[in-house]
């Protein structure tokens, strides 16, 4: 078998199988909880103005942080992790590994198949909060161009950071931990360090991206100059092209021994 006509089996399966399991519920649910606070920020500041509460400022200064620097890291972490730890802890990667399906179609496919998973659960919501908080102006496109490049940069964002965990899940079997270290401690401070430190970060190139001089991005203002649109895209690209390589090299040439299925 092909290793795209495998890849495409094996997302087929995964994808299936991912869409109708709890850690996919849960995260629909807490992805509309942003939805559900803006809704109430929408009817306060519709039925009475002087209260001063407004709806697209509650979600530049919080709701925005959540999908940007929590939802889409931790979404990656969890499902490239589960790549191929997954199949560790289940016992079933003796299963696939026998099977005559190309070792790197099985990373490729379930990454894949991830992807698709965790960008429908994050643009549901993403959605819903544009809805809500632009309910009184769907007439203007400028909130669909401003929709459309929130969708755009997260999508960058998730794919790179799928490919850099589904490669950490290829060499550690326990790597959430090593994983929740690096967004909440490296991603989350070296980004403000002087010099070109911060260029050594995923969220650095991610916040480049972002129309972070409108009023709404308030929260990205940066301490040094970003990086141009181009080089930001180009560098996502290689940050995620060369960790997805690596790891199907890696998963090819590697073997488990039975205590680590055990």
């Amino acid at each position: 078998m092909g290793l795209l006509a495998a890849s495409k089996e094996i997302f087929n399966f995964f994808f299936k199988q991912g869409i109708k399991s709890k850690k996919a519920k849960i995260f629909f649910l807490l992805s509309f909880l942003p939805v559900l606070v803006l809704l109430i920020a929408k009817i306060i500041e519709l039925t009475n103005p002087a209260a001063r509460i407004s709806a697209a400022e509650i979600f530049s200064k919080a709701m925005l942080i959540i999908y940007i620097q929590l939802l889409v890291p931790i979404l990656a972490l969890l499902f490239g992790s589960l790549v191929i730890n997954e199949e560790i802890d289940n016992k079933t990667l003796i299963y696939l590994t026998t099977s005559p399906v190309p070792k790197p179609a099985i990373i490729v496919g379930k990454y894949i198949a991830y992807i698709v998973l965790s960008a429908i659960i994050i643009n549901a919501g993403l959605l819903l909060c544009f809805l809500v908080i632009n309910i009184d102006q769907l007439g203007e496109v400028s909130y669909l161009k401003q929709f459309l490049t929130f969708v755009g940069v997260g999508g960058l964002a998730l794919i790179a950071y799928s490919a850099f965990f589904t490669l950490l899940g290829t060499l550690i079997k326990k790597s959430v931990i090593l994983g929740l270290l690096f967004i909440f401690g490296w991603e989350n401070v070296v980004q403000y360090f002087p010099g070109v430190t911060q260029k050594f970060t995923f969220i650095h190139y991610i916040k480049s991206l972002l129309p972070y001089t409108a009023d709404n991005v308030k929260f990205l203002v940066f301490k040094l100059e970003p990086s141009g649109t181009a080089e930001s895209i180009v560098v996502l690209l290689l940050l995620t092209l060369f960790p997805l390589i690596a790891a199907s090299i890696i998963f090819k040439r590697k073997e488990y021994i039975l205590s680590e299925t055990e």
